[in-house]
């Protein structure tokens, strides 16, 4: 017996079933014609059997298209039963004997029907039913070689040569080990091949399991939609924001009717990768979210969150933020007018005596104005820092705006050194604003180079990924690692005289420009301050839309 299982009528068993019987009914039609040929007259007959051949002929077809018949019959119940195929395997070398009797025996041309029925049966039947079917085949084969040699009239014959039979007996055998051996190979071969895509399916069935066990593992929604915006994936968080829907429900449904807030978005998926936000307003939520393009064209992936109590948490350490720096800059504020206040304070207590003397009187009078003046420039830095005017863009060109700043500054400092290498460059920005960082900057580059021995500043100018770059460099003694840190912070200055708000201004009115600064020191010696401004910053929204 066969290690077979019983088969189930598969897609594959009933398309073999179809195509075999397709090819058996061919076969029939292509003998009838032969055999009609042979009874007009109309080919060559040959060896043929002359016992009752014409009524054998008639019977013979009847037969094998009744058998055809039965077998579609019988196949409507039969087909996932190894028993209907072992009875065709039966009946078809049944009837192919029957056939190579009447066309020859051994000398037959149609011999080759046994090996296609054999190798096209071992598919199913299996190996052991083969070489069974074999060996009776091989057996019915000598037993007709017998009756050839020994009534070789009943073919119309004197004299059948045992050589002739022999040799024709031997090639057979060659066939049928040769097309046992076949089946052999490819039953080993489609076994294997079987085993594998099993395993194959298994393994893709568990990883799918893992999959959607990872998915519903995140605590963020994940969703994976083709390029019609259908749903082909989605996890558990997703579906626990759609009340009433399923995961056999989403899958196949529009991206639209499930999370319409995303759609928006959808046209600009390609350009932009950065994280968005958007609120859902059916669900009163606030969500983050990215879309990503899968490999291979498996769609887009979708995947957000909850971000309503971080947004909320954000606003409240922005406000927080925005106390803490009030009361630094109140403490800030109240700590450098603490000393004028304190000078004028007691200027006037002296005045108030009666024993001064004119010229002591005066002096007390002039501290005072200079006290008031200190106030006034202090709180006119302070007032452009916290509120400063909105800027009034004009394009600058860089060396003629350098130029005007710098000339009252070479008449102060004439032993400083001023190289200026900026060449045709220019750029968007407030003319008043543009000059008053550059007089910040230069003041305090100049003013770290009072001890140096050979003074200069370098001022250059380039353009790198669309931004442009200005830079300040000194030879001066550089930055402490403390300033560095903290010298764009609010009244924080080295100097003895000063409010230590300079920087921080140049800062507020660069950041008004699109400008960042930076203040840092050279690797050879010396700070160096670098303007970097992106050049978009000014530019109308339709054009940076523009591609």
């Amino acid at each position: 017996m066969d290690n077979n299982p019983e088969l189930t009528p598969s897609a594959e068993l009933k398309s073999f079933f179809v195509k075999f019987s397709v090819i058996r009914l061919g076969i029939m039609v292509f003998l009838l014609m032969l055999a009609v040929s042979e009874i007009l007259n109309l080919s060559d007959r040959g060896l043929r059997l002359e016992v009752d051949r014409d009524v054998q002929y008639i019977l013979f077809f009847a037969s094998g298209f009744a058998l055809s018949v039965a077998y579609l019959l019988a196949s409507k119940r039969f087909i996932g039963s190894m028993a209907l195929f072992r009875f065709q395997l039966t009946a078809d070398l049944f009837l192919t004997t029957w056939w190579i009797v009447l066309t020859g025996g051994s000398f037959s041309a149609f011999m080759i029907l046994y090996i296609l029925c054999l190798f096209f049966y071992g598919r199913i039947v299996g190996f052991q039913t083969i070489v069974f079917s074999s060996l009776v085949v091989w057996v019915l084969l000598f037993l007709i070689s017998c009756v050839q040699f020994y009534f070789p009239g009943l073919w119309g014959q004197m004299h059948i040569r045992g050589s002739d039979l022999a040799y024709n007996y031997s090639l057979f055998t060659l066939a049928l080990i040769l097309v046992a051996s076949l089946v052999k190979l490819s039953r080993t071969a489609e076994n294997r091949l079987l085993q594998r895509l099993i395993e194959q399916e298994g393994a893709l069935r568990r990883s799918e399991e893992i999959k959607y066990r990872v998915f519903d593992w995140l605590d963020a929604g994940l969703l994976v939609v083709d390029d019609d915006r259908r749903v082909t994936s989605i996890n558990q968080r997703a579906l626990d924001w759609l009340p009433g829907y399923d995961r056999s429900r989403a899958i196949g449904a529009l991206l639209d009717s499930l999370y319409p807030e995303f759609v928006p978005f959808w046209g600009d998926r390609r350009k932009s990768t950065r994280r968005h936000m958007v609120v859902s307003t059916d669900r009163d939520l606030v969500f983050g979210f990215k879309m990503t393009e899968l490999p291979e064209n498996q769609g887009w992936m979708i995947l957000f969150s909850d971000i309503t109590e971080v947004q909320k948490m954000e606003r409240q350490i922005k406000e927080m933020e925005k106390m803490a720096s009030v009361g630094e800059l109140a403490a800030g504020l109240a700590h450098e007018m603490k000393n004028p206040l304190a000078g004028i304070k007691t200027s006037l207590q002296l005045l108030l005596s009666d024993d001064l003397e004119k010229d002591f009187s005066e002096r007390l009078s002039r501290v005072i104005l200079r006290d008031i003046d200190r106030l006034d420039f202090l709180l006119k830095d302070f007032l452009i820092f916290a509120r400063p005017q909105a800027p009034s863009p004009d394009h600058l060109v860089l060396g003629e705006e350098i130029e005007h700043v710098l000339m009252p500054l070479r008449l102060q400092h004439p032993r400083v050194r001023i190289r200026v290498d900026v060449g045709d460059a220019s750029c968007p920005f407030d003319r008043n604003q543009f000059h008053q960082i550059l007089v910040n900057l230069l003041v305090n580059a100049m003013q770290a180079l009072e001890d140096a021995d050979d003074p200069e500043i370098v001022i250059s100018a380039s353009r790198e990924n669309a931004k442009l770059v200005l830079s300040i460099s000194d030879n001066g003694p550089g930055l402490s690692q403390g300033v560095e840190e903290k010298c764009f912070d609010p009244f924080v200055t080295t100097k003895p005289v000063g409010s230590g708000l300079g920087l921080a201004i140049a800062r507020r009115l660069a950041a008004q420009n699109g400008t960042f600064i930076d203040l840092q020191n050279n690797p050879s010696g010396g700070a160096r301050a670098v303007l970097v401004q992106d050049e978009s910053f000014f530019r109308p929204r339709a054009d940076q839309d523009a591609p």
